[in-house]
């Protein structure tokens, strides 16, 4: 008898992307339409910088300016014949704490909904910190439970609430982070969570040292504490590091990197453990240069998992203007030629049968190499590298963020 054909290729630990849903819908998406006002949620600052669908809620995160003033919420949009379709999901505002050092979160940049929940990273939490460790300065999580709910802060002081055990989906709460700075974004890697910051390196007392690597924070097993786990750069420099988005792609974890003095000569970092290996080290670590002048901010990543291979979309911004690139291997990148009047692009995502791309100028649709327009608007201008306006395919229809007012707007044909 012959022999049974033996696939030589292993198969990927992570799936490619992250944890959000993946619905981009059915039928096809229309070939113009206009962007048509949803609403203004109550507490929405004036940017929204994500948007993630949960269960029957579309949820929002919101910002003022990111890093630099007060102002983190997140609301939760549920599609009904009246007024009450917004409503608040979490409030770190923290009104009527003093406001010196920033009495209040400074921006809430993702909101990732990971086995059926929701996580959210204090991107500079009040008083880089409240006290609860001991290392000089903490950052927090927010988790939310399976129903999308989340602890509100605890009183008096507006504290925040204790912390969520993630073995019971009930539970709710505020993951801490000693020595974060600042924490932007959570994924999933190699079945942990990690959380991208802005840390004090170990040894060293938090505004005192000179030294502020961007570094990676895994969260123990009861999802309480995320430690100080794998850094950038080392050996330490003078100077403040960030490690900021994640996406998963061909078994690897891409990270952007932000440089506060814009010295850095790299694009991002790709960390690939051995196959064997569930944790992660500093030997793992590759940082890439893939523009002219390195010290990219990268925007978004997404990877279309529909397309056969997957391909990885990578946004971001340099000195020489913001450009959507894409790989198909993980190492060979292409721009997307985007036409004059497309404007900078700050979104993209697949929506029924067709891959889209939000900019400042409108919506478009991507077809091969041939981009076309689908809607114009002005509601989406790129005024924070921290914050680019999103899109979110929810109950099939396709929804954008805007950065004025912190208006949601929907696309309608």
């Amino acid at each position: 008898m012959p022999r049974a054909r033996v696939d030589a290729t292993p198969s990927q630990i992570d799936r490619d992307g992250n944890d959000d849903p993946e619905d981009p819908g059915t039928g096809r998406a229309p070939k113009s339409g206009r962007f048509e006002k949803v609403g203004t949620p109550p507490l929405a600052l004036t940017r929204i910088c994500d948007l993630t669908p949960l269960g029957d809620a579309l949820y929002i995160a919101h910002a003022n300016q990111p890093l630099g003033s007060d102002g983190a919420t997140i609301t939760r949009y549920t599609p009904r014949d009246s007024a009450s379709s917004f409503s608040i999901a979490f409030d770190w505002n923290r009104p009527g704490e003093r406001t010196r050092g920033g009495g209040a979160g400074q921006g809430f940049l993702r909101v990732h909904a990971i086995d059926g929940r929701l996580f959210v990273a204090d991107a500079d939490p009040p008083y880089n910190g409240l006290g609860i460790v001991e290392q000089g300065t903490e950052g927090y999580v927010f988790v939310s439970a399976h129903d999308g709910s989340f602890a509100p802060a605890r009183m008096p002081g507006h504290e925040p609430p204790a912390a969520p055990e993630l073995s019971n989906p009930a539970t709710k709460g505020a993951a801490v982070l000693p020595r974060a700075y600042h924490v932007l974004d959570v994924i999933r890697y190699r079945g942990a969570f990690y959380a991208s910051t802005g840390s004090v390196p170990p040894g060293e007392h938090a505004f005192r040292s000179s030294a502020s690597p961007g570094a990676l924070h895994r969260a123990s097993d009861d999802g309480a504490r995320w430690l100080y786990d794998i850094d950038y750069p080392y050996p330490y420099e003078n100077g403040v590091w960030r490690l900021t988005y994640m996406v998963r792609f061909r078994d690897r974890l891409y990270v952007g990197i932000q440089d506060y003095d814009g010295r850095e000569p790299n694009d991002f970092l790709i960390i690939e453990p051995p196959r064997t290996e569930t944790r992660l080290a500093r030997e793992q670590i590759r940082p890439v240069r893939i523009t002219s002048s390195g010290a990219a901010a990268t925007l978004r990543w997404w990877v279309d998992t529909q397309a056969t291979p997957h391909r990885l979309y990578w946004i971001a911004w340099t000195r020489a203007g913001v450009t959507l690139r894409v790989t198909s291997d993980g190492d060979t990148w292409q721009p997307v030629a985007l036409p004059a009047e497309a404007g900078i692009p700050t979104d993209i995502t697949r929506f029924r049968d067709a891959i889209v791309i939000l900019t400042d100028r409108g919506l478009w649709r991507l077809d091969g190499n041939a981009v076309t327009a689908i809607a114009k608007s002005d509601q989406f201008p790129l005024g924070d590298l921290f914050c680019a306006a999103p899109l979110a395919v929810f109950r099939n229809e396709l929804y954008a963020g805007g950065q004025r007012h912190g208006t949601l707007w929907k696309l309608v044909e």
